[in-house]
């Protein structure tokens, strides 16, 4: 059953008891949680998360919240935590408790954050800040917001190829109830898997394959030996999946299996976690695990939502969601400022849709040493085209782009047979030719908008979303605690909650003050 906070308060307090060694501490983030906690975290909001009419009245949700978020704020264990919300005087001031309590053991955190993902109840603190700047008039008529993303490091190891291999062979095994469970001929092998990584010369190339060859033929047997198995549905589509995506198992050689050349599509990185994924923010920096999306406001750099995708997943398609979930709180976000992720057609129709502006650079136009796309003059509606020489073509021919969509292809054909600009422009022997985005008109637009002074002005301020993510990162959004995309999008709300309320707390004092 749901527990409630007694808001009569007590004589014990600490405020009551101890309120002198509090003087002149009004302004820190244990005060104002104090203060302003009771009326941002209530009880009555995890309602939900509780049995209305079975079991013991639970420890009150509002102080395991506080709790959860005074442990991000001080980036603590769940032990840590425990032992300061029964020791440590600003956490029981902050918590609201007397300072006699012992109010929570450090396993109530962790049973209480599965209450909030059962019951999808981690974004609500979050929210709730938004809902009060709405109602205080925090936030200006029309709200510039600004988008962007940032890796999230993984909980679980990265393994190479032969280690996955052989943790998912075990994870299959286990699942299906030990080795002893699979049949008497491959308990031997299966043994020999799982009990360890081989202790051979990974030095020598040719020792390496001929292990990977006795992976391969173990994990065929096991996948073999628990085929029609209904209970290991997940774990055998792993250990397929990791076969498929990194070992060639027929080479052109004829030498047995060997390590596919190439990256695969959406490759997993490690068995303990398969949902991490390689990502790249740019060529030297790589993240493996998980990518963090966040829309704050430009003036008073609250954070508006936030998201999680796997490291590899691209940011664009994240924004109109993002914008959304901030409207529904009652935010009157206009504009949204972004980088060149966020410049490309598809975002700009689905961020325009939720009745938002995007602001962003398109893409780059790629510089091979010849002329590019934008050197040419193109009218989508003719549809024609110039090109740097002064010709102009109407020959049209269809295409697809990568979503499989119809679009067009003007060819300039017979206008490149000698040409004096051919060698600058293409080598191809049919001549040059150009295919129009599906978007076409939409990023003409976008790149005569962001040609203009008072464009590039407002681009650069987009630069402020940095401050706030590294405000994140200081509060541990840096390094995922748990394993999974879901739960460490618990991570990220919970946090982005609490980075709310210290800004909101300032905000209400500033606006008090004026």
């Amino acid at each position: 059953m749901l527990g409630s906070v007694d808001g009569q308060g007590s004589l014990l307090g600490v405020e009551s008891l101890l309120g002198g060694l509090f003087e002149g501490d009004d302004s820190s983030f244990y005060a104002r949680m104090a203060v302003h906690g009771p009326a941002l975290i209530r009880d009555e909001d995890f309602a939900d998360c509780y049995s209305a009419s079975m079991g013991r009245p639970s420890i009150p949700p509002s102080l395991l919240m506080r709790a959860v978020l005074l442990q991000l704020r001080d980036n603590v264990s769940d032990r840590e935590a425990a032992r300061r919300g029964a020791k440590d005087l600003d956490w029981k001031r902050a918590l609201g408790i007397d300072a006699d309590v012992v109010p929570f053991h450090a396993s109530t955190l962790s049973v209480f954050r599965s209450r909030l993902l059962i019951n999808d109840a981690d974004e609500r603190v979050l929210k709730a800040t938004l809902v009060r700047a709405v109602d205080a008039k925090l936030f200006p008529k029309k709200v510039l917001a600004l988008v962007d993303s940032t890796g999230v490091m993984g909980a679980a190891a990265v393994a190479d190829t032969y280690e996955l291999v052989r943790q998912a062979i075990g994870k299959v095994v286990n699942s299906a109830g030990g080795v002893d469970a699979l049949p008497k001929k491959l308990r031997r092998l299966a043994r020999g898997v799982v009990s360890g990584k081989a202790k051979i010369d990974w030095g020598d190339a040719s020792v390496r394959r001929t292990e990977l060859g006795r992976l391969v033929s173990v994990a065929r047997a096991v996948l073999d030996a628990t085929a029609g198995n209904d209970d290991l549905v997940e774990a055998r589509e792993l250990l397929e999946r990791i076969i498929d995506q990194d070992i060639d198992a027929e080479p052109d050689d004829g030498q047995g299996p060997k390590i596919r050349r190439g990256v695969a599509t959406d490759r997993v990185v490690s068995v303990v976690d398969p949902e991490m994924r390689h990502g790249r923010k740019s060529r030297t920096k790589r993240v493996d695990g998980y990518k963090a999306h966040i829309v704050t406001d430009h003036d008073n750099e609250l954070i508006l939502s936030v998201a999680t995708t796997a490291a590899n997943a691209a940011d664009g398609p994240q924004a109109a969601d993002l914008i959304r979930a901030a409207k529904a709180c009652g935010v009157p976000i206009v504009e949204v400022l972004g980088d060149t992720a966020y410049g490309d057609g598809d975002t700009r129709v689905a961020v325009e849709e939720v009745g938002v502006k995007v602001t962003a650079k398109t893409q780059p136009a790629v510089l091979n040493g010849r002329f590019p796309k934008t050197d040419f003059v193109v009218d989508p509606h003719g549809p024609s085209a110039t090109c740097p020489a002064g010709h102009t073509t109407t020959d049209t021919g269809r295409s697809t782009d990568h979503k499989g969509r119809r679009v067009v292809m003007l060819k300039f054909g017979n206008h490149c047979a000698g040409c004096r600009l051919r060698d600058q422009c293409t080598t191809a022997t049919a001549g040059r030719s150009i295919t129009l985005n599906f978007h076409e008109e939409r990023l003409q637009a976008a790149r005569a908008e962001q040609a203009r002074p008072s464009t590039r002005r407002k681009l650069r301020r987009r630069a402020l979303v940095e401050r706030k993510i590294a405000e994140l990162k200081m509060h541990g959004a840096g390094k995922a605690r748990y394993r999974g995309s879901r739960k460490n999008l618990l991570q990220l709300r919970l946090t982005a909650g609490m980075v709310n309320m210290k800004k909101l707390f300032t905000l209400e004092t500033d606006a008090a003050a004026t």
